[in-house]
């Protein structure tokens, strides 16, 4: 499926790094890319690794446009959703470096009709999902199937409903945080939000190839831009590819719509790894991850995702599952990107793909504690596996899981997917009851050196509440 190892001549000599495309990691990241595509029906992917300023790999895959028969390519265009707030975070964080925006200055600062409910509320707060702002509009009403409202429409919408809780009580991953984010970049600034990137962002960066569709409903017909080598997005059901890509109206834009390439995207790596954007302190100020009101952290910094890789702390952001992975390594200048166009994917792929460049933890056979209930424990690996392979058990989870939860996670994993190594051993680190709830801890050693970390709450009868996963 692959069609593409020579795209790394497309760049500019400076990105270049020879001889490292044929390394043991690139030849690995093939693999299992090759792999992952075959056993999940991926019509077509692009895969670059930046370290330290050069480009280490640069593959694509297969086909961006299956009923054109047009091949992946590194200036294929595709749908990135909400991998779109790497550039949102960018432009942010850029803003506070010039002194025009602070992050934890209260809104009223630049919204003087922001309600006094807010009072409390910063543009950090909005920017890591912990403001409290309502989520949504009333599901069906006509003011949420429009396309075609404003951000001043939407964030007076926002500023007439009761907040959902209080500001920084948890993290709240959310659309109209960053509604009303982008209210306040364009009253900043004084330019819209498309422009702002435009001018800030895309521009000096070189990009050629990263725009917004414009999509909007027009009664039966949807209207869209013409986007130059765009991918189509697809989603495999009942045994066949289905067009299935995401309508983002322009008021959304700092939270997904984007379309963008590889080529674009390794840009952007280089320019994070020389600085020539963000300085190193304010990445580290991006990535650092909100403290809540209890003292915990978040599941935020400003606009990016953060975690921990093979003992390094990492920053970026996913979207669609994984039609767009982009994984940084701060302290290791390394950089992953995968763009893929199937839906249903997990968000796997970069950090997969960057573990294969960094050394394996030490603790990866650290026994863990005494388990006293180890067939509890085989429920909940079926679980890790079910999640994956797209068999879970609606009988392994509580009742309020499996009318919320239960969904979105059934909507992922594909039998002998390839996303992971084989599941080797499942090791408990951390068991605690909290009234009628419960935590469980497990570290997941898959293959020979990949681990993760399961969290399960489960509820008084020992069901499952929630399930979530850290990279180690």
């Amino acid at each position: 499926m692959r069609s593409s190892s020579l795209a790394l001549l497309l760049l500019p000599a400076l990105l270049l790094s020879a001889g490292c495309a044929t390394s043991h990691a690139a030849r690995a990241t093939d693999a299992y890319i090759q792999a992952v595509l075959e056993k999940n029906h991926v019509p077509g992917a692009a895969v670059a690794v930046v370290r330290d300023g050069h480009l280490e790999n640069l593959s694509t895959y297969g086909l961006a446009d299956l009923e054109a028969e047009a091949k992946s390519g590194p200036d294929t265009a595709f749908q990135i959703a909400s991998a779109t707030k790497i550039f949102t975070g960018t432009l942010v964080m850029l803003l506070a470096q010039e002194g025009k925006l602070g992050l934890d200055e209260p809104l009223s600062t630049y919204l003087p009709d922001a309600p006094e409910t807010w009072k409390g509320l910063t543009v950090r707060h909005l920017a890591a999902h912990t403001s409290g702002v309502a989520s949504g509009l009333k599901k069906g009403s006509e003011e949420q199937t429009r396309t075609d409202a404003s951000v001043a429409e939407r964030y007076e919408s926002a500023r007439k409903a009761p907040l959902e809780y209080t500001p920084g009580e948890r993290s709240a991953y959310g659309l109209t945080d960053f509604v009303v984010l982008t209210h306040v970049l364009e009253k900043v600034t004084g330019q819209g939000f498309e422009e702002l990137l435009r001018g800030r962002v895309f521009e000096p960066l070189g990009f050629t190839c990263t725009r917004f569709e414009h999509a909007r409903q027009q009664g039966p017909v949807r209207i869209a831009d013409v986007i130059p080598r765009r991918a189509t997005t697809y989603r495999y059901e009942d045994g066949a590819q289905q067009r299935a890509w995401f309508l983002y109206p322009p008021h959304t834009y700092s939270a997904g719509g984007a379309f963008s390439c590889v080529r674009d995207l390794v840009r952007w790596a280089v320019a994070m790894d020389q600085g020539t954007l963000l300085t190193p302190e304010s990445q580290q100020a991006a990535a650092t991850p909100f403290k809540l009101n209890d003292g915990r952290e978040g599941d935020f910094g400003v606009a990016f995702t953060h975690g921990t890789l093979r003992g390094l702390k990492t920053f970026g952001h996913s979207g669609g599952g994984a039609l767009g992975d982009v994984l940084r390594v701060p302290e290791k200048k390394l950089t992953v990107i995968v763009l893929t166009n199937e839906q249903a994917l997990l968000p796997l792929l970069a950090p997969n793909i960057a573990s294969l460049y960094l050394p394996p933890l030490p603790e990866l056979n650290a026994p863990g504690i005494p388990d006293a209930e180890p067939a509890l424990t085989e429920v909940l690996r079926g679980a890790v596996d079910g999640l994956l392979q797209g068999t879970l058990d609606a009988a392994a989870f509580a009742p309020s899981a499996q009318q919320e939860l239960l969904p979105v996670l059934q909507g992922f994993g594909t039998p002998g997917n390839a996303l992971m190594p084989p599941l080797r051993r499942l090791t408990l680190l951390e068991d605690q009851k909290d009234g009628d709830s419960r935590k469980r801890v497990y570290r997941a050693v898959y293959g020979e050196d990949v681990t993760m970390k399961w969290t399960f709450r489960l509820d008084s009868a020992g069901k499952i509440a929630d399930i979530a996963y850290d990279w180690e």
